[in-house]
């Protein structure tokens, strides 16, 4: 597995959604395309600026840790990577000011492939220099490259593989934190994508009085592990409190939930 470095000596790639005078949209696709089967879907490129110009697509793997950050590796080196199945069309553009012009995706499965996969795009904008500017970038060693990034996703609507499961659910709150926090881990045993509301519930054990936290709203991709904190309310009573972490995540499956006991003095 190579991972890829979003910083390069000599060039930084930003990515967003707009950049610098261009915007794309959708900045996600996401297909159910069936095995044997081929879907095109388009994005929008935008050129706000006031003179023409040029774009270049690309493709990357990526995986994630369990932060939930990207981690970014060469086209086709992941075992989930989705660019080995990816299309694009055209895959150098030039566009004229306030002008827009549309990029095709085209994603083919396999014959009895039914896995998810991922990738993602990168539309760059690319600067066309003189001998003297190329000259004066190299001296300075710094080139700004705008990059909007668009997330796709691949997984067949046969396919109904959604599981999770939570673990190891406990206080990690230190010294001096503001807030008392909890902490969960969320497993994609499954084989889809899975977005996720996590829910903290707290109930006084004496009284039954409950209280139902703002959820957390995230994805997990199959094989992940993710970590999430959760923050305790600063104005809970002295007492003991059953205190829960509960995963809703759609398609009609049931509720996963855990809890542990904390006191408040």
């Amino acid at each position: 597995m190579k991972l890829l470095s979003i910083l390069f000596i000599g060039l930084i790639t930003i990515q967003l959604t707009s950049a610098q005078g261009f915007e794309v949209s959708p900045v996600v696709l996401e297909y159910k395309v069936e095995p044997s089967n081929a879907e095109t879907k388009n994005i929008m490129v935008t050129n706000h600026g006031n003179k023409r110009q040029a774009f270049s697509m690309g493709l990357r793997d990526f995986e994630r840790d369990s932060s939930g950050a990207k981690q970014y590796m060469e086209a086709g080196s992941s075992k989930n990577s989705l660019s080995r199945w990816i299309t694009v069309s055209p895959s150098y553009i030039e566009i004229n000011p306030n002008e827009s012009k549309d990029i095709g995706i085209t994603v083919t499965v396999p014959h009895r492939d039914y896995s998810t996969k991922w990738a993602i795009l990168t539309i760059k904008a690319v600067q066309v220099r003189t001998s003297f500017e190329a000259d004066k970038t190299v001296r300075t060693g710094i080139l700004i490259t705008p990059t909007i990034a668009v997330n796709i996703y691949q997984s067949p609507s046969s396919s109904s593989n959604y599981k999770a499961q939570l673990s190891d659910f406990k206080e990690v709150t230190k010294e001096g934190d503001e807030y008392r926090t909890m902490k969960v881990i969320i497993n994609n045993t499954g084989g889809k994508k899975i977005d996720c509301r996590l829910n903290l519930i707290i109930a006084d054990v004496e009284t039954a009085k409950e209280r139902k936290m703002s959820p957390k709203k995230f994805y997990t991709l199959p094989g992940e592990r993710r970590v999430v904190t959760l923050k305790l309310p600063n104005d809970l009573e002295p007492g003991v409190y059953s205190v829960a972490a509960v995963l809703d995540y759609g398609h009609r499956t049931a509720l996963e939930g855990i809890q542990t006991i904390i006191e408040v003095k």
